[in-house]
């Protein structure tokens, strides 16, 4: 009988795939997120789905971040006009 019962969420596991990709993308900028988490979807919320906290980023890891994202906007993009 509990060879029928299947409590795997679709939704949870792509969510969770998506912050492990981000969490590994960041940590390859030098960017640790200590305490990263995949939240339920709650009632109140103005977007549906799961949702990923990203817990608290360290001003060293924000200044990281940021200057990673400076140059990534700041690079040609096909198709893109320059800014």
């Amino acid at each position: 009988m509990l060879n029928d019962i299947d409590f795997t969420d679709p939704d949870r596991e792509a969510a969770e795939a998506a912050a492990r990709e981000l969490f590994r993308l960041l940590r390859s900028l030098g960017v640790e997120l200590d305490d990263m988490t995949v939240v339920v979807p709650c009632d109140t919320c103005r977007r549906s789905g799961h949702r990923v906290h990203l817990g608290t980023l360290h001003v060293e890891d924000v200044r990281t971040l940021n200057d990673e994202l400076t140059l990534l906007t700041n690079r040609p993009h096909p198709g893109r006009p320059p800014r």
